[in-house]
């Protein structure tokens, strides 16, 4: 079976390597036409510690990649402690496609003809697949920048809703040598440079911020169920059918509450791995790992209906409290209850806790 994969991202370079190990040995494709100083997708870079064990099945070690840790964060003025830290993501990416024939060009037709399986990896373009059954995306901006403090102060790091009107949240994440990535992110997010400037303004007084560079994005938090189907085939010309299958953000397994995403696209990676070449196996074990992202986007549905713009239901805020404990924050249930009943007025009072 002639393979190509569409995208190398985490989820088409994991794929590869995985693949690989099973004795198929995949084309990669990609021309990297990011126009990020990191030479990728760029969004926060922050991970569980538990991807060790994803990466470990790979020969790859977290130690390689580890930036900063989080293990302790504001949320919203909620102190709690987490597994979270920052990874080197560009490099991590470089390592999983590394020894897997990349080829620095975007799969076009006429090559893609030649293959048995394309295996669309192309994240938010969801080039080889047709169009979500029902589509949620979410835009993002972030800067990495310098921080300084007179006081030798550190910027703590958090996850603030409170700053974003609607449906978002602004993150603050440590990387390396005073280096953060300070960005914002929510569906239908109208001018986010100036939710960031707000953010360095109120916090001049403590802080001085001096910008490496800024990029913009977009993620895909429709959730797999909206995001069918995974897989079809084609019929090619002078040949037998062709498999067109997805994996990772293109059939939406990025966290619809936070936009969290490598971690879910590796696990999602590794489902494919186990059940190729049986694509209906792979499509419900896919939407059967990630039912509780079906959960959460109903209640991203709910929010921008007209009846959720009043408060959260009860399993809303059940919700919101299940995902933080998912990723392994503390967060005390009845104050993060409390914090979601204003969920959608956060703007309206914001936290001065920074």
């Amino acid at each position: 079976m002639k393979v190509a994969i569409a995208g190398a991202g985490i989820a088409g370079g994991y794929l590869a390597k995985l693949l690989a190990q099973r004795g198929i040995s995949p084309d990669l494709y990609d021309g990297m036409n990011h126009t990020t100083r990191c030479r990728c997708r760029s969004c926060g870079w922050g991970v569980p510690r538990g991807i060790e064990t994803y990466l470990a099945e790979v020969g790859l070690d977290l130690a390689e990649y580890f930036l900063n840790s989080m293990s302790s964060m504001n949320f919203n003025g909620m102190a709690a402690e987490t597994p979270l830290c920052t990874v080197n993501k560009p490099r991590l990416i470089r390592d999983l496609t590394q020894g897997a024939g990349l080829k620095h060009q975007d799969l076009g037709p006429d090559e893609a003809t030649g293959y048995d399986m394309v295996v669309d990896a192309t994240g938010i373009a969801r080039a080889f697949l047709p169009p979500c059954r029902s589509d949620l995306i979410l835009s993002t901006l972030q800067h990495r920048v310098v921080v300084k403090s007179p006081g030798n102060e550190h910027l703590k790091a958090g996850v603030y809703g409170n700053r974003i009107p609607g449906l978002g949240y602004l993150w603050v994440f440590p990387l390396k040598k005073n280096q953060y990535h300070l960005g914002v992110g929510g569906v239908g997010l109208a001018s986010p440079d100036r939710l960031l400037d707000r953010f360095y303004h109120d916090s001049a007084d403590r802080f001085s911020f001096t910008p490496l560079c800024s990029c913009t994005g977009s993620l895909r938090v429709a959730s797999p169920c909206q995001s069918t189907p995974f897989y079809l085939t084609k019929t090619r010309k002078n040949g037998p059918p062709q498999v067109i299958v997805g994996v990772g953000e293109s059939i939406g397994t990025v966290a619809p509450f936070t936009g969290e995403g490598i971690v879910h696209s590796l696990e999602c990676a590794r489902t494919f791995a186990d059940c190729f070449p049986d694509y209906e196996r792979y499509t419900k074990s896919v939407l059967s790992k990630f039912t509780w992202m079906k959960k959460e986007r109903e209640t991203l549905d709910y929010f921008l209906s007209q009846e959720g713009k009043r408060q959260p239901r009860l399993q809303d805020r059940w919700r919101l409290f299940r995902n933080a404990r998912r990723s392994g924050i503390g967060l005390p249930m009845m104050e993060a209850f409390r914090q979601a009943g204003p969920l959608l007025h956060w703007a309206e009072d914001p936290d001065p806790c920074f």
